[in-house]
């Protein structure tokens, strides 16, 4: 790496960084922040008897058709599992967090192409291990962690999140805050270890073009800012990460919002800029996305369309795509136009369409739907991927005796005149939980 360049880079990117936290209103991809904040303790022993367990016992069914566009390829997995968490005390500002979690599968075919690789093999593994200290807004955590910027997310909608070794630094409220992080190393939901691969790897990705290269990890800054005007909010995030060996990345977005009234609009905006030189694993990066989205709300009614554009290279990665080295296969993180089953900057560059719509008809029940279509080219001269996918979904919290017990379904359609076939998913979740 040279030193000088990246650090010129760095100064170059950081005035856009501050001005973006305070104009740039933000609506998605908000920092994950902790539901339970460790009391002071009495006593050494305290640490401990005033501590804090939860956990959770999940069951999954993932069902396709026509997997991955792969003719005549049906996949049945069932994965079922759970995770035990113990947060302690803290005394002196000094407190602890520990995690485990196990995932077993059932009745997977022998044949494992038919087997839906995202909810992985078995394993029982260590999860969080950290040690945090808190004083005042300031709260420096160093470990294996749960950690939470655009495109790098703990994704735990399988048995175990995504999880990261490293420090992180943090300064702030719940809605006002800046940080910067170090990151080494990195744990997919499949993984019963960390390593200094990624998702790009060969063993993550079948058509890696990087065997097992690894990478030293990464390592950034950024935050986000709300504020209230009377009736209007906004709010805004911006984030610099440099993914080592890879490419460096500057994502902003925000919102504006009406927070009275019976209809309730909103409208936000969003840009990545990334890029990294041929050396780098993936060769030349060269990415700008740009994207808006206007909505309404109604009560629990949320209305929404997003539209992002990747500006096509020839000469880049994948013709101008976003590298996300902890998202790829996995999350279209923040981008406003989405779709469920495959990521939205794994498609290529150019022009991408959502139409959202979700509610609570009923307490505890929420419904929704979405539709996407990907005008995405991935390599320069070929025709566009033309994706649809049209997906519903359904969420059940109970209540009462059963307080703790969800069920979670989506079912994705897509389509495209580049594929061989029609591609149907269904994702079933069975969870119980306490203590979140």
């Amino acid at each position: 790496m040279n030193v000088k360049s990246e650090a010129t880079h760095c100064r170059s990117m950081f005035p856009w960084l501050a001005t973006a936290l305070i104009v740039a209103p933000t609506f998605v991809s908000a920092q994950v922040l902790e539901t339970w904040q460790p009391p002071e303790a009495s006593s050494l022993a305290g640490l401990f008897t005033e501590g804090h367990v939860s956990g959770d016992v999940r069951a999954f069914y993932y069902g396709a058709h026509n997997a991955f566009y792969n003719k005549g390829l049906n996949q049945n997995t069932i994965n079922y599992g759970g995770g035990l968490t113990l947060q302690s005390a803290s005394l002196y500002g000094i407190s602890f967090g520990v995690s485990a979690y196990a995932s077993r599968s059932l009745l997977h075919p022998s044949d494992t192409s038919r087997v839906d690789g995202s909810l992985g093999p078995s394993f029982t593994t260590l999860g969080e291990a950290y040690v945090q200290y808190r004083k005042s807004l300031f709260t420096a955590t160093a470990g294996n962690q749960s950690f939470d910027v655009p495109f790098i997310s703990p994704y735990d909608y399988r048995i175990a999140p995504q999880l990261f070794q490293g420090v992180l630094g943090r300064y702030g409220t719940k809605d006002n805050y800046i940080e910067a992080f170090r990151m080494f190393r990195w744990k997919s939901w499949t993984s019963d270890s960390f390593t200094d691969r990624t998702a790009y790897n060969s063993d993550f990705d079948g058509g890696s073009t990087i065997g097992m290269n690894g990478t030293p990890g990464f390592y950034g800054a950024g935050g986000a800012g709300k504020q209230s005007f009377g009736a209007y909010g906004v709010d805004g995030q911006a984030w610099y990460v440099n993914y080592m060996n890879y490419a460096r990345m500057f994502y902003a977005d925000g919102h504006v919002s009406l927070n009275e009234g019976v209809l309730q609009p909103y409208a936000g905006i969003q840009v990545a800029y990334e890029n990294g030189g041929d050396s780098n694993l993936l060769g030349r990066i060269r990415s700008q996305v740009y994207g808006f989205q206007v909505g309404v709300k109604h009560n629990s009614l949320n209305v929404s369309l997003g539209y992002d554009y990747t500006r096509p290279d020839a000469n880049a990665y994948q013709n101008g795509s976003l590298v996300t080295p902890y998202a790829h296969n996995m999350s279209s993180g923040p981008f406003f136009a989405q779709p469920f089953i495959t990521s939205t900057q794994d498609l290529g560059a150019g022009r991408a369409y959502g139409l959202s719509i979700s509610g609570k008809p009923v307490d505890n029940l929420t419904l929704g739907t979405q539709y996407s279509f990907m005008d995405l080219v991935s390599t320069p001269g070929a025709p566009s991927l033309n994706q649809s996918e049209y997906l519903v979904y359904v969420m059940y919290n109970f209540q009462g005796k059963l307080k703790g017990f969800s069920i979670v379904d989506f079912f994705a359609y897509q389509s495209s005149p580049a594929k061989p076939a029609k591609f149907f998913q269904n994702r079933l979740q069975l969870q119980y939980a306490w203590g979140q």
